[in-house]
């Protein structure tokens, strides 16, 4: 038994020490299958005619996901459960108000919703 317990350990520590070495390459190559390489014209004003560019795709398409059907709370409760300081995207359109959390929006990114009758997307 505490042999085998030691084959176990040892083999722990060379994946660890594997993980180690080889995972900043894994990183770098999964990053360069998700790359674009673009050019940008330049004002002739800087010298240089163009810029060569690589663009990374950190996040797939619609990965981060949209508040489709937002829940909102009276203002006597936002107040008991907001800070003062709490910073917020505020829409006002026909008389109909709504306030958007930004530490909401942040994991969010965009709410799409319908004030005064008209709709909006919010984003942050």
């Amino acid at each position: 038994m505490t042999r085998k317990m030691g084959y176990i350990i040892a083999l722990s520590l060379g994946v660890l020490v594997l993980a180690a070495i080889f995972v900043p390459q894994v990183r770098q190559f999964w990053l360069n299958l998700r790359a674009e390489d673009v050019q940008v014209q330049l004002p002739l004003a800087t010298g240089e005619p163009t810029l060569d560019l690589r663009i990374i795709t950190v996040l797939g398409k619609d990965a981060i996901p949209a508040i489709l059907d937002p829940q909102f709370i009276s203002a006597a409760e936002a107040v008991s459960q907001m800070k003062p300081s709490e910073r917020v995207i505020g829409v006002s359109i026909n008389g109909e108000h709504r306030a958007y959390p930004l530490n909401l929006l942040g994991r969010h990114e965009i709410v799409n919703d319908t004030v005064g009758g008209k709709p909006v997307a919010v984003t942050w």
